[in-house]
């Protein structure tokens, strides 16, 4: 655990720490422009392997778990044809509707993004299967430096905005061929043992990845880049760029300590199981409480120095994101101590409460989007609309799974 955090962590700390060197060589509208390729790419990567790759790290043998694999990639090949035919005939219109025409020329870049990406995360989960832990934290901050670097690199010889976009791709594909090298002895040997009868024995006995896990985790995707999809078709390239930057800037300790905090949460909550829910409660409250301790005085600083510091680390012209963060900044808090007890659903076996979270999230911000449209014409305004929402979503979700855990908790005691 402690290895991918620290890849992680390092592949985070690169990526902040070129921030104030872009938003100088790059405009809002370019990073507009990013913010929304990001969004589609990032959309479409779960449906490109149904999500049969998270099951790949669970057969008892290598052989199933390998034709696993190779379902996955034919997956990944023919979802990518299709993505670039769609693109190809339809981009401009698609492009269109987030204020992106003028990427409609560079559709390509979209099918070659979603198909890199979903091959790291297909190489990434074989390597979690074999362990290989410093391969995967190795590949991450090489991802990080190879696109940053690119970004400044094309940013310098003024190639804008596709200059971010081909950092971009470098940053979600790279290093696929560091994890090809090192399982190539493992697939030499395996290869021979594929089969049809074999893939069909496995895609059957998963079958409720795609069933069920596939529209969990979309519905949790698009909640997540909702907000930038939401301000691309209702605003301009410049205020979608500036909501981007105060969103990345917000997500570096969600990202970094939260994730962190989760894995260690999950790790000690599996450890103890569904026999002991009143020592996972406490475990649970211990963790907000740390989370808490964390980001109260982080929250309180943003609300009132988020725009000087923006100013001064970005420049003058990303004031507006100084201003977004400010607003973002409670909701983010919660977030930030809430992630974790998801995992607790895990344990509990509420997958259909997980669900109905994702589902009443996309229901709230489609309200929001399609009252901005006719309520409120300001994105600043939209911004604090959205922030509230989303804070006081997080309380109530806090509030579910705490309830879930004591109703669950209370029918396991009687019988």
């Amino acid at each position: 655990m402690l290895t991918l955090v620290m890849g992680a962590g390092g592949a985070r700390i690169v990526g902040i720490a070129s921030i104030p060197i872009l938003t100088r060589m790059y405009s809002p509208d370019d990073y507009g422009v990013l913010a929304v390729y990001t969004s589609i790419v990032t959309l479409l990567v779960p449906i490109l392997t149904l999500r049969y790759v998270t099951a790949i790290p669970l057969p008892k043998t290598d052989v199933m778990a390998f034709n696993l694999f190779i379902i996955c990639a034919k997956l990944i090949a023919l979802g990518g044809l299709l993505i670039a035919l769609i693109l190809g005939l339809f981009g401009h219109i698609v492009l269109g509707w987030f204020s992106m025409g003028n990427l409609a020329p560079y559709w390509w870049l979209i099918a070659i993004g979603t198909m890199g990406a979903a091959t790291y995360e297909l190489f990434s989960a074989w390597a979690t299967r074999k362990k290989d832990y410093r391969v995967i934290a190795k590949t991450q901050l090489s991802q990080s430096l190879l696109g940053e670097l690119v970004k400044i690199s094309l940013g310098l010889l003024s190639i804008r905005p596709l200059g971010l976009v081909f950092g971009q791709v470098f940053s979600q594909s790279a290093g696929t061929g560091s994890y090809l090298k090192n399982a190539r002895k493992d697939f030499k040997k395996l290869c021979p043992l594929v089969s049809k009868n074999r893939q069909k024995i496995i895609a059957s006995f998963y079958r409720d990845f795609p069933k069920y896990r596939l529209p969990s985790q979309f519905l949790m995707v698009l909640s997540m880049q909702a907000p930038i999809l939401m301000m691309a078709t209702l605003y301009d390239k410049g205020a979608t760029g500036q909501l981007s930057l105060a969103f990345m800037a917000l997500s570096f300790p969600v990202s970094l300590v939260g994730s962190a905090m989760s894995k260690a949460y999950y790790a000690e909550i599996a450890a103890i199981g569904k026999s002991d829910l009143p020592k996972i409660r406490r475990i649970t409250y211990s963790v907000q409480k740390k989370l808490f301790v964390i980001g109260v005085p982080i929250t309180i600083g943003a609300i009132f120095f988020a725009q000087p510091l923006f100013v001064l680390f970005f420049g003058v012209k990303w004031s507006l994101a100084g201003k977004y963060a400010a607003m973002l900044s409670p909701f983010m808090l919660l977030q930030f101590t809430s992630n974790p007890l998801v995992q607790v659903l895990n344990i509990v076996g509420s997958q259909f409460l997980f669900l109905a979270i994702n589902v009443v999230r996309i229901i709230g911000l489609c309200i929001i989007w399609g009252c901005t449209l006719y309520v409120l014409p300001n994105s600043s305004q939209f911004v604090f609309v959205l922030s509230l929402y989303l804070f006081l979503f997080y309380l109530i979700m806090s509030w579910l799974i705490f309830y879930e855990m004591g109703h669950i908790g209370n029918v396991e005691k009687n019988n």
